[in-house]
């Protein structure tokens, strides 16, 4: 299994504060996101992939044993087109995460569990449990399978999931018919469960007031983590 973090966006609602460097690569607590995303990662994938796009050439160094993919074109699309743009690449599982997402080594090692366990016939996405109306959401039916997504009431989208090999080329196309939208509604038009992320094992950062809050929850989430 491969895993791609897409990370080619400027990240507009930060304001200044990703003046010159991908949202991903900015520093909360002495690390930035994208290292927690590395650290969670490296171990339980065959390899990783980075996205990038905006300010790509200030980060180029800091990506470790990572791959970078760079997107020139990345202020034309939506980051439907990077996730297309890594399928095409990787003929193989691939473990999806978005660059401003951390989520703990067990949530990962969860998602891979399931997405085992199905032996490959549905992709998986994260979720938060709780309906709400803020964020972008999923919903599924009774049996888990995702039926909708989009600013819509459900369960927010977490950020993470898995689009198997099985159901890569299917996801190809569907992306490339529309590379103006976010990458999720992949997620309802190819065969697709859903996985409850819990809060405390996920952080997101959208704006500058997020900043503040993930400071306060990185202790106790590195704790979470480590657990």
């Amino acid at each position: 299994m491969q895993a791609v973090i897409l990370a080619a966006g400027c990240g507009s609602r930060m304001g200044d504060l990703t003046g010159d460097i991908p949202k991903a690569f900015f520093e909360i607590n002495g690390k930035s996101f994208y290292e927690r995303q590395y650290d969670a990662l490296i171990d339980r994938v065959d390899g990783i992939t980075v996205v990038l796009g905006y300010e790509y050439e200030n980060v180029l160094g800091e990506l470790f044993s990572a791959e970078p993919l760079v997107f020139e074109r990345w202020d034309e699309y939506e980051n439907a087109e990077s996730l297309r743009l890594a399928l095409e690449r990787h003929d193989d599982d691939v473990l999806v995460l978005n660059g401003d997402v951390i989520v703990s080594p067990s949530v990962i090692d969860e998602m891979k569990r399931r997405y085992s366990a199905w032996r490959g016939c549905y992709n998986v996405v994260g979720c938060i449990p709780g309906n709400q109306m803020k964020h972008t959401a999923i919903r599924f039916d009774e049996s888990g399978t995702v039926v909708d997504y989009g600013n819509i009431e459900g369960h927010r989208h977490a950020g993470v999931g898995i689009i198997g090999r099985r159901h890569r080329q299917r996801a190809i196309e569907i992306l490339a018919r529309n590379r103006e939208d976010w990458y999720p509604h992949v997620y309802t038009r190819t065969p697709t469960k859903r996985m409850f992320v819990p809060a405390n094992r996920h952080l997101e950062i959208n704006r500058p007031t997020d900043v503040a809050r993930a400071r306060e929850r990185l202790p106790l989430f590195d704790q979470s983590s480590s657990a």
